[in-house]
């Protein structure tokens, strides 16, 4: 059957974590069918072994790419991307995992009920290497929506994001950043408006393996601006789009000039101003 949603899982090196993340999907309760696409990034670990494992045993709604290589983040993400066939496109990093059975169903509901939204997203929990909670979010059962240009200003955690199957073209600059999140974001809010459902799904995962969660806080910021100093150079968006990232480019900047101030690390606001300033 044509699937309704395709899952798209980008996974390298999360042996420890993808079996969950799979089950995740697995688990979910629908009236239409699923897909699930992973692109497996030759990690060289034991992750292949397990996609392997786990593609046999629902062969039905499993699809596997293959991977000669390794092909990096952001081009394994959008490889895996371009296979997904579905109507929409859940997205879900093998190292994150989903907790709600219900989490799919509620979500393309409430696309197919609501043509003018391109994406929607829910709360989510954080939890450690070894599941446990760090941070919990609450279900408020709100529906709270969001014009096109407000995704430039708030922040959608990958794992909750499900959006129309639109993005068929991806320009060079995607290629040169690292915070992918915000970037596909902001090309979908080219489409349209979308909204926050008000109740948790899934639960993000910090662990000692994540890119990411290695970053010193500066690191961190310096990411953040450079993905949106790419975003505003790229010829992809327009030019209400690039005003938006201008200006949600000023607050971050104030943002954690203030931060750094607070803790008292002076020598880090130099350096993210002169980041800010020279890149």
């Amino acid at each position: 059957m044509q699937p309704i949603v395709s899952i798209c899982m980008s996974t390298y090196r999360h042996e420890r974590y993808i079996r969950q993340a799979i089950e995740g999907v697995m688990m979910q309760q629908t009236t239409f069918a699923v897909q699930l696409v992973i692109g497996e990034d030759h990690s060289g670990d034991l992750t292949r072994l397990v996609c392997e494992e786990m593609a046999v045993k629902h062969s039905h709604k499993i699809k596997l790419l293959p991977s000669d290589r390794n092909y990096g983040q952001n081009y394994n993400l959008t490889r895996t991307m371009k296979a997904c066939t579905g109507k929409y496109i859940a997205l879900c990093e093998g190292d994150d995992y989903w907790t709600d059975p219900d989490k799919l169903q509620q979500q393309i509901d409430f696309l197919e009920n609501n043509p003018d939204c391109v994406m929607c997203f829910h709360p989510i929990n954080t939890v450690d290497q070894n599941g446990i909670l760090l941070e919990q979010q609450a279900a408020d059962g709100n529906t709270v929506f969001y014009k096109g240009n407000d995704f430039f200003h708030i922040f959608v955690p990958t794992l909750s994001l499900v959006f129309r199957n639109c993005l068929h073209f991806f320009p060079d600059e995607f290629y040169k950043i690292k915070s992918t999140d915000a970037f596909i974001v902001g090309m979908l809010s080219g489409f349209g408006g979308g909204a926050r459902l008000g109740f948790v799904g899934g639960c993000y995962r910090k662990h000692e393996g994540g890119l990411y969660n290695r970053l010193t806080a500066l690191d961190k910021y310096k990411q953040a601006i450079y993905t949106r100093k790419i975003m505003k150079r790229s010829p992809y968006f327009k030019k209400e789009q690039k005003r938006e990232i201008r200006r949600e480019l000023r607050r971050r900047e104030i943002l954690y000039i203030k931060i750094f101030l607070k803790r008292k690390e002076i020598m880090n606001c130099f350096r993210l101003m002169l980041f800010y300033l020279t890149f």
